[in-house]
């Protein structure tokens, strides 16, 4: 029998190497599926029984720093690792459901980023922003709309790619509720 550490690992790295952009654990009456999301199309790869199921999905919360008691609430999480050289990032979202709760793992790798300053339509405030962030003070503001490119731009490739440790935080302002 296969601990579910090995098991979690052994998923995670063959859905790197087949390139998924996504794994599924999704819950049914009498067993679970595993699915990998690869060119846009869910593959199924494995069939879990209910309790290997709901195992694996709490050692995933409890890596992701997620509360694995909390089975009636949605839960976000991320974790961060190498894997033959490469730093792979997770996202974990847990929906519950019926039977059972279900995690989606989306697979960020760094072979997939482009950097800042080719996607910028102004490339040289791109790097000076880069180099503002790496100050130990201050105080940037950004704006956009919810959601935005500009909030996933800041927090993914500049803060992630180039190390900056620093709070972010983004004010949004629903200025259609004051007009």
């Amino acid at each position: 029998m296969v601990s579910i550490e090995a098991l979690a690992n052994r998923i995670i790295r063959e859905a790197v190497e087949d390139d998924a952009t996504d794994i599924h654990i999704i819950p049914k009456p009498q067993e679970s599926l595993l699915q990998f999301r690869i060119s846009n199309k869910l593959h199924t790869k494995l069939l879990l029984p209910p309790k290997q199921c709901d195992k694996l999905i709490s050692h995933f919360k409890f890596t992701a720093s997620m509360d694995i008691g909390e089975r009636r609430r949605p839960q976000n999480g991320a974790y961060s690792f190498k894997l033959k050289d490469q730093k792979i990032g997770l996202r974990f979202s847990t929906l519950p459901s019926a039977p059972h709760e279900s995690l989606v793992i989306r697979i960020l790798q760094e072979k997939n980023d482009i950097p800042i300053h080719y996607i910028s339509l102004f490339p040289e405030t791109s790097r000076k922003l880069i180099a503002l962030l790496k100050h130990a003070h201050g105080l940037v503001i950004f704006t956009g709309p919810t959601d935005s490119v500009t909030q996933i731009l800041i927090e993914q490739d500049v803060c992630n790619k180039h190390q900056i440790f620093t709070c972010l935080c983004f004010i949004r302002s629903y200025w259609w509720l004051w007009n």
